[in-house]
C-alpha cells in the first residue's frame, strides 16, 4: 500500500507543476524524477511507478472532462478558478482514480486523498476533498455502494 501512496503523492506534484505551469508533461515528470531521484527507493524502497504514470497521464488526457464534474460540484460562489492549485491537483487525481480505475474501491481512493489532503491543508479543507470526492463517487460507483 505505501508504494500507491507515494506514487499518488509525487503525482499530487506532478499534476500540481502541470496545472501551475502547462509545460509538457513529460518534460515535468523527467524534471521530477532528477529532483527526487532515488528518493523513494533509499527512504522507503517503495514506489509503484506504473500507477504515477497511469494516474498522471490519465488526468492529463482528460483534463477537460475532469474539470467539468469537479465544477459540477462547487458553487457558483466559488468556481474552479478560485480553487487552489494543489487542491485541484488532488481533487483531479481523485476523480481520475473514481472514474477509471475501477479495480481500486472507490473507499479506498477517497481515503486516498483524503489523508494525502491532509499533508497540504487543514481540517476544512480535508472534509471538501472528502465530500466532494463522495459525492462524485456516488454518481460513478454506486455499485459499491452499500
Amino acid at each position: 500500500m505505501k508504494a500507491k501512496r507515494n506514487a499518488r503523492v509525487a503525482a499530487v506534484q506532478v499534476i500540481f507543476q502541470y496545472y501551475f505551469s502547462r509545460s509538457n508533461i513529460n518534460k515535468i515528470i523527467c524534471d521530477y524524477q532528477t529532483l527526487n531521484e532515488g528518493f523513494y527507493e533509499q527512504k522507503t524502497n517503495k514506489f509503484d511507478s506504473k500507477l504515477f504514470e497511469k494516474i498522471i497521464f490519465g488526468v492529463c488526457q482528460n483534463e477537460e472532462e475532469i474539470k467539468l464534474v469537479i465544477e459540477k460540484q462547487l458553487s457558483e460562489e466559488w468556481p474552479l478558478e478560485r480553487v487552489d492549485s494543489t487542491m485541484t491537483a488532488i481533487l483531479s487525481l481523485g476523480v481520475y482514480e473514481l472514474y477509471f480505475c475501477i479495480d481500486t474501491p472507490h473507499k479506498v481512493i477517497i481515503d486516498e486523498y483524503v489523508s494525502i489532503s491532509g499533508l497540504f491543508f487543514n481540517k476544512k479543507n480535508i472534509g471538501f476533498v472528502n465530500g466532494l470526492l463522495d459525492n462524485f463517487s456516488k454518481a460513478v460507483r454506486s455499485n459499491e455502494r452499500n
